[in-house]
């Protein structure tokens, strides 16, 4: 139940079904990781199947969700704070407001 999420950016601004799809594509790679450190014939590759986590992230999730979401998910807290500045000023900016700064 989405009213049940905390009120964080990302709950804020990415949809649920992105959220999800980020945490699956987390979970895949859990799973080859652990996979691998569990299987004896293949657990000698343990250290450059973690190591695949990097790249995975950073060249194979952008094509899976857009920047800002990411930004959003998984950023450091400086960045996730220069984002939503820059979405506040935007919004001010086109025009659009909250219903709390209607009243």
């Amino acid at each position: 139940q989405p009213s049940k999420y905390p009120e964080t950016p990302y709950t804020k601004y990415v949809a649920t079904r992105r959220i999800h799809g980020y945490t699956l594509f987390q979970i895949v790679f859990f799973c080859g990781v652990f996979f691998v450190q569990n299987t004896p014939s293949v657990a000698i590759v343990f250290p450059f199947m973690t190591l695949l986590c990097i790249p995975a992230r950073l060249f194979l999730a952008p094509k899976f969700f857009e920047r800002w979401e990411l930004c959003l998910l998984d950023g450091y807290d400086e960045e996730i704070h220069a984002w939503m500045t820059a979405k506040e000023a935007s919004e001010r900016a086109s025009g659009f407001a909250d219903s709390d700064e209607l009243e």
